[in-house]
């Protein structure tokens, strides 16, 4: 095969840098590596060639040389390499069709070759690898939209996050089983090779992923990057995310796609910037979604239930963890230059430990928050003024109302949610996927959020104003002996001696914002709890 230079040594993987008499260059390939069957785009990184640069290749077939073209015949238009400055890119919509090959001969390619030329210049030879069509991969399933590769197995989940080429967006991925992780789990993709692809679900959840990143500036997540992906039903619970910059349960950095139905329960933590519930950095759509996970990055900015820092949109969702934050904490949105919708946060506190950047709903106030139809949990615990924090609109009661839900938010509780019942606690899950844990679950966290319905009439007793501002009346049909109150963490801050009446009273006024429990003692024995709020 007549070509200006001769071939310099070959390295798998689709990276190669050549050295001969022509400019040095190195090459990729997205997908990578090529599959024989799909479209795909070729990078050549080399000297400036200027602007008018075209592409000579050819494809190794059974160990020998087949060109698209001959040596001249690549100096027109259909070999035109786009980009300037040294950058090159060439895109093949059908690698058979490109290079003329039989049936029989595209069953034998491994390489493609690639020569970046102008009039005068070109680059030594560029090699990448090429593997065939859809191969049998995971448990089961081709990849494609009629037959996705099918997820069962922790093995499986292990396979797809180390293998780049089915991150590409024509590769369909579903989960079939609920997978249980054990030890570390590395997140799917990458911020230089982000994950493309379709993964769905399919309404099942993955329990006890353990992920950690430590190199900073990369994000961390179950995917830690995607790129026009789609995400749909699934649950990730007993989560441990740990990164530095960039970190969400779901997904670390989203430059765009779409996340759905989806849910993260467990721990999100970071050391650096940007970091949520379900996602650190959000570009995408994220819609119908919830996360109840803790989310912190206590000595930097920007943390939230849900998303660390939007710049995308995010509707129908919920965030109901606890969020810590230097700066920038927001029950829902730790940042928010997007938009917002139809969205509430009932978190059982925000705190934000050096600024006032802090909200009950969204770290930020400003002309860049866009949002609408909003509610948050008025009575959420605040560690700061939060000055500039934006804290929407709600109360309790407004939080413990599907039809509020349904209604006035626009939520779907005919396809996408379900409204339950629990104790104390009303709320809204996804429908048909297991695993979801209460939300406002005091034993999860210690402590309640806005959908706690508060008993201020329970065995008779009254317990008035709750919340409470200054002072708390009792009044009960049987006789009391004694009233003791209890913060969260078990110190008794309040013992009364009532001896026998049926009514009492505690000033709360020297008390911190936050809940409390309430402890009667009758004379017959007897024992009434109330929860109570102190505002």
């Amino acid at each position: 095969m007549k070509r200006g230079l001769l071939c310099a040594a070959m390295v798998a993987l689709a990276a190669f840098r050549g050295y001969s008499d022509g400019h040095q260059a190195s090459i990729t390939s997205t997908p990578s590596p090529i599959v024989s069957t799909n479209a795909f785009e070729v990078t050549i990184q080399t000297s400036d060639l200027g602007s008018e640069v075209y592409c000579y290749t050819w494809a190794v077939v059974g160990g020998k040389d087949k060109g698209a073209s001959d040596w001249g015949g690549a100096m027109n238009a259909k070999f035109k390499m786009t980009g300037t400055g040294g950058t090159y890119k060439y895109k093949v919509a059908d690698l058979k069709d490109l290079y003329n090959l039989s049936d029989d001969e595209m069953t034998q390619v491994t390489k493609l070759g690639f020569i970046a030329r102008n009039n005068s210049q070109q680059t030594a030879d560029c090699f990448v690898d090429v593997v065939q069509g859809r191969r049998e991969a995971y448990s089961g399933g081709e990849g494609t939209a009629e037959s996705p590769f099918i997820i069962k197995t922790a093995a499986d989940l292990n396979e797809l996050a180390s293998t780049s080429i089915d991150w590409a967006s024509d590769v369909y991925v579903r989960l079939d089983a609920d997978i249980t992780l054990t030890g570390s789990f590395p997140g799917i993709a990458s911020k230089g090779s982000p994950y493309k692809g379709h993964f769905n679900g399919n309404s099942h959840v993955v329990k006890g992923a353990s992920v950690s990143g430590t190199s900073f500036g990369m994000p961390t997540g179950f995917f830690n990057a995607i790129d026009g992906a789609e995400i749909s039903g699934l649950g990730l619970t007993d989560l441990s995310v740990s990164g530095t910059t960039f970190t969400g349960g779901l997904v670390g950095y989203a430059y765009s796609g779409t996340v759905s139905r989806c849910f993260t329960a467990g721990t999100v933590s970071a050391t650096s910037i940007c970091v949520g519930g379900l996602v650190g950095e959000n570009h995408a759509a994220i819609s119908d979604c919830y996360s109840i996970a803790a989310v912190t990055t206590a000595d930097d900015n920007v943390a939230g239930g849900l998303v660390g820092k939007n710049k995308g949109s995010v509707k129908n969702t919920y965030a109901s963890g606890e969020v810590k934050a230097s700066n920038y904490a927001g029950g829902l949105v730790g940042a928010n230059y997007g938009t917002v919708a139809s969205s509430t946060s009932f978190n059982p506190a925000v705190t934000a430990g050096n600024g006032n950047y802090a909200g009950r709903f969204g770290g930020n106030n400003n002309a860049r928050n866009s949002v609408e139809k909003t509610l948050a949990w008025e009575l959420m615990p605040m560690a700061d003024s939060a000055t500039h924090g934006h804290h929407a609109i709600g109360h309790n009661q407004n939080l413990v109302n599907k039809n509020v839900y349904s209604d006035v938010l626009g939520w779907d509780f005919n396809n996408v949610w379900e409204w339950r019942q629990e104790g104390t606690h009303e709320y809204p899950v996804l429908a048909g996927i297991p695993g979801q844990v209460d939300p406002g679950n005091d034993l999860f966290y210690g402590t309640i959020t806005g959908i706690d319905i508060i008993d201020t009439e329970s065995a008779n007793v009254s317990v008035y104003p709750n919340p409470v501002v200054t002072v708390l009346n009792i009044t009960g049909a049987k006789s009391m002996e004694r009233v003791m109150l209890y913060g969260l963490d078990g110190a008794k801050v309040r013992d009364i001696a009532v001896n026998g009446a049926s009514d009492a009273a505690i000033d709360c006024s020297g008390l911190h914002s936050g809940m409390y429990v309430l402890c009667l003692y009758m004379t017959d024995g007897s024992k009434t709890v109330v929860k109570v709020i102190k505002i």
